[in-house]
């Protein structure tokens, strides 16, 4: 697995398989420990339980978010303020001589396909998605795209343009501006 980080209330626990196809999420268990027997006052032992990583949390769901010749960007990832929602991204590889599309900038490496998509923390559900076709989007380190709220700026290096979207309670992005 890699594992990318903890949401911002520090619940779920963000990873991605190996293979970059799945996210995967986990979920912070407590582990509870009492030690019966004659000698309680010599805990030098930790239970095996507690050494091990299912000791510690377990797993809510696995997503496959990737298919084709896409890959999720393990280097990305958003969280919206209420923590329900979070925002991930696959993307093709980049292509470093695009043909040239009315409207791109020459000379600017293009991706085949960027989606994001919103899932939904708790259980895994795909709630909405965004496909950017022939377009390059810095997604690494969140360098591309920035969250205000529950405004999504998007930065199109290729075309050269902002889209807004805003995340709706209800688990949708909507268009605000370009």
């Amino acid at each position: 697995y890699h594992f990318r980080k903890f949401s911002n209330d520090g619940q779920f626990l963000i990873c991605f398989s190996r293979n970059c196809q799945n996210l995967i999420v986990y979920r912070h268990s407590c582990l509870s420990y009492c030690s019966k027997g004659i000698n309680c006052d010599n805990q030098d032992e930790f239970p095996i339980k507690g050494q091990k990583f299912e000791g510690h949390f377990s797993q809510l769901y696995s997503l496959n978010l990737a298919c084709g010749g896409e890959l999720i960007c393990k280097d990305f990832f958003l969280v919206t303020d209420c923590n329900c929602y979070g925002i991930f991204a696959t993307a093709t590889t980049p292509d470093s001589d695009p043909p040239a599309r009315r409207g791109a900038i020459p000379n600017i490496p293009s991706m085949e396909k960027i989606t994001l998509y919103l899932v939904r923390l708790a259980d895994g559900t795909i709630m909405d998605e965004r496909k950017f076709h022939n377009d390059f989007i810095h997604l690494a380190h969140n360098a591309g795209i920035f969250m205000y709220d529950d405004f999504v700026s998007i930065l199109s290096v290729r075309y050269q343009s902002i889209h807004v979207l805003q995340i709706r309670k209800a688990g949708m992005f909507v268009d605000v501006q370009t």
